[in-house]
């Protein structure tokens, strides 16, 4: 069983295995799931999916590929170059991507449909990044996302903070940390103290800065060096990224220095969350935190943990520009995702997920002979009718023979049925946990399935 669950994690994780077995592996940064991980993830998704619709949020679908048109101009020059997987058709001239994230299709569905506001939606899907893979990063990878579009902060920013922080809650996730911080307090400050007018410097000064986590303080100054930055707006950002070390009261202070209509708006809406978050505890002002996709233009945040360390397992932020690029009229947007590869890689090394072996199926059932097949399949088939999953033996089995097999497959019960059920219109409901035997006839099915289901 350990060897199992070892080659199970291996597996998960993209760990390199012997020649022959990555002649089979899927294309780098992506993954197969085997049943026990598959049923691992399907019941983490159902618990989000019920989450989010606690707090009113209904379902969208979008498809994967996008044409690249649409997702032009969106994400920034990094994201654009070297990560979105794009691509032409042999037999066509127009160009396509993969999306690269859920918030993009979300704002061209917006435009397509003008539903009513203010919409709140999530969904859950698969979104492709042309990264290097790693630990808690992949080429191929789920996000669940939920956003609120038509209203205005600081209720809605709340509102997404506070249903991210419950994904964390419901599954014990230990000492999470929610960074926050606000576009329009950075934008100000280093236009009005640093004098960087340039929007396309700006966005470039953001991108260095996300990379902190990545390459260090050091890193960050060398790349904002090589950028032609002067010396002294170099040595001004560098105090700015020493602030990420202050109590939330200190960033505040430091922030009633600077006068501009975008310190003082972000300065208020921080003040709002810590006021009315219900997980104000856990938030941490940093402003180093920038987040690198262009279209952020408020409140932004991450939520990351202690341990495993392998960046942020749930982040977003308002963009209250970026419908705006569809339908040229403004509409204001704010939401969040979860990164659930890395939740559950957290929770794996946290102890609170389990890999284990388990079954969808509750009962199986097992003809003894030739004669009693026809009558074991409508068997199975009330016992479905009535809500029981039910595994199938196909071919004739001995008892203890049909019994291992289901046992192999963690099912609990096993229905027996040999010449005599057959004669009397009964079957025989065995616990394989406790080898309590107990017979039914065929009109007592819904009593039998209480029993299965209970």
């Amino acid at each position: 069983m350990l060897k199992q669950v070892l080659l199970l994690l291996i597996t998960f994780l993209n760990v390199e295995l012997d020649k022959k077995t990555m002649e089979l592996m899927p294309p780098k940064g992506t993954r197969d799931f085997p049943p026990e991980i598959k049923i691992l993830r399907d019941e983490i998704f159902r618990k989000i999916v019920s989450i989010f619709e606690r707090y009113g949020f209904v379902p969208i679908e979008t498809p994967v590929v996008e044409r690249w048109d649409i997702l032009k101009g969106k994400y920034g020059e990094e994201a654009e170059s070297r990560l979105i997987w794009r691509f032409k058709l042999p037999y066509s001239e127009k160009e396509y991507a993969l999306r690269y994230d859920l918030t993009v299709p979300l704002a061209r569905f917006f435009a397509r449909f003008n539903p009513k506001l203010p919409f709140k939606r999530y969904q859950i899907g698969r979104v492709y990044r042309y990264e290097n893979p790693q630990k808690g990063r992949y080429r191929e990878f789920y996000q669940c996302d939920a956003d609120i579009l038509g209203a205005e902060e600081p209720f809605p920013d709340i509102e997404i903070i506070d249903m991210m922080s419950e994904v964390f809650d419901e599954f014990k996730i230990p000492k999470y940390l929610i960074k926050l911080n606000d576009r329009r307090v950075l934008n100000d400050i280093f236009e009005k103290r640093l004098g960087i007018k340039n929007a396309d410097i700006m966005l470039k000064i953001f991108r260095s800065v996300d990379k902190l986590d990545k390459i260090g303080k050091s890193g960050v100054l060398a790349e904002l060096e090589k950028m032609g930055l002067p010396k002294d707006k170099i040595e001004y950002i560098s105090k700015i990224l020493e602030t990420s070390e202050y109590a939330n009261k200190e960033v505040l202070e430091f922030l009633e220095r600077f006068s501009g209509e975008g310190v003082e708006k972000g300065r208020k809406l921080l003040e709002n969350i810590l006021d009315y978050s219900k997980v104000k505890n856990s938030v941490k002002i940093d402003l180093s935190l920038v987040r690198g996709l262009d279209y952020y233009t408020g409140m932004i945040f991450e939520i990351v943990v202690e341990k495993p360390r392998i960046g942020s397992l749930s982040g977003g932020g308002r963009y209250d520009n970026l419908i705006g690029m569809f339908i040229n009229k403004q509409i204001p947007a704010v939401g969040g995702t979860v990164g659930v590869e890395r939740l559950i890689e957290a929770g794996i090394e946290n102890g609170i997920f389990k890999i284990k072996e388990c079954a969808i199926a509750d009962a199986g059932v097992i003809a003894l002979s030739d004669s009693a097949m026809k009558y074991a399949l409508k068997v199975a088939h009330s016992l479905r009718k009535n809500g029981v999953n039910t595994y199938m033996i196909y071919r004739p089995t001995s008892p203890v023979k049909g019994i291992k097999h289901l046992e192999k497959r963690k099912i609990k019960y096993a229905v027996l049925i040999g010449e005599e059920e057959v004669k009397e219109k009964t079957f025989t409901l065995q616990n394989l946990e406790t080898r309590e035997r107990d017979k039914y006839k065929l009109s007592e099915i819904v009593k039998a399935t209480n029993k299965i289901l209970s």
